[in-house]
């Protein structure tokens, strides 16, 4: 089983409008709900691959017991640890091609529940032998957070991958330990060094302080596909030109199938292939973290992986 944590995790909202009425009633009866952030959507692929995701992070009040519920009804284990605040909203409202997003910052976790959960982690992470952290902390933590858990990870020798960005990111990377995956994509790259980078230049990044000692390293380049490092090896992934539908998701699912393939046992390219093909069938559908299972060994096929 697959852990996959999301710390500030969110009651998903859409609303699809013919026409969004500016100071004004807009009526709608087209309207989706469902557990969201970027750990859970995580799980989404993983169970569509055949794997059993575990999701955890901190929920409260109604929206919380709706995020667990709705987990479970879609045959995904929960073990959110409880708090006061109340779980956030996030709205997408779709409309005249456009869509416009109110994203609420949620709630504020006390010490106390930061204790509880990292008290909880073996609890927890029971059976799970890959631990995901994906997503941005809410109010009340810092990056200590993450580094307890690739630290709690470390010690009982379960992989840990980290999906996040901003400062976060770059105290994860320059950590004493380090998370044993990280995906960022080259403006974040840039960010972690404080300073422009070129493509040409990536693969000597990648083997080079603070990155070399981060086992696997997914850069992503949207269209272009990607530039793996897998412990000494980089690679570079090529996906075919497709027509997006929608490529929000994508990154979670490219995680997804990543995360899956190295659970297998996989090999680098099998591992490098999986992830671009999760990525690229999340484009192909409306739905966000979904992945059309039956056309996964045609695509599979045309992701081409090259040694650097």
């Amino acid at each position: 089983m697959i852990l996959t944590i999301t710390a500030n995790p969110s009651v998903d909202i859409s609303y699809q409008l013919e026409k969004f009425n500016i100071d004004d009633v807009t009526r709608t009866s087209d309207i989706e709900k469902h557990a969201g952030g970027k750990g859970i959507h995580v799980g989404y692929v993983l169970k569509e691959l055949g794997s059993k995701p575990v999701h955890s992070g901190f929920a409260g009040g109604k929206l919380g017991e709706f995020i667990e519920e709705g987990l479970e009804d879609r045959g995904q284990e929960a073990r959110f640890v409880k708090i006061k605040g109340d779980t956030r909203n996030c709205i997408a409202i779709l409309h005249e091609g456009k869509q416009t997003e109110i994203l609420e910052a949620g709630p504020t976790i006390e010490k106390e529940e930061e204790e509880e959960f990292l008290n909880k982690l073996d609890q927890i992470s029971e059976g799970c032998h890959i631990i995901n952290i994906s997503g941005s902390l809410p109010k009340g933590l810092t990056s200590d957070f993450y580094k307890e858990i690739i630290k709690y990870a470390k010690k009982h020798n379960k992989f840990v991958s980290v999906d996040t960005s901003g400062k976060t990111l770059k105290d994860m990377i320059n950590a004493e330990e380090k998370p044993d995956l990280i995906k960022p994509n080259e403006t974040e790259i840039a960010d972690v060094l404080g300073r422009k980078i070129e493509k040409k230049d990536l693969k000597e990044i990648l083997e080079e302080e603070p990155f070399k000692d981060i086992p696997y390293i997914i850069v992503s380049m949207g269209k272009d596909g990607a530039m793996v490092k897998i412990k000494d090896k980089i690679y570079n992934a090529k996906v075919p030109k497709v027509e997006a539908v929608n490529p929000v998701g994508s990154g979670d699912s490219s995680l997804a199938g990543a995360l899956f393939a190295i659970d297998e046992g996989k090999s680098d390219e099998e591992i490098i292939k999986t992830s671009m093909t999760c990525g690229l069938l999340n484009v192909l559908t409306e739905e966000i973290a979904h992945i059309e299972i039956e056309k996964f060994d045609k695509y599979f096929e045309e992701i081409k992986v090259e040694e650097v």
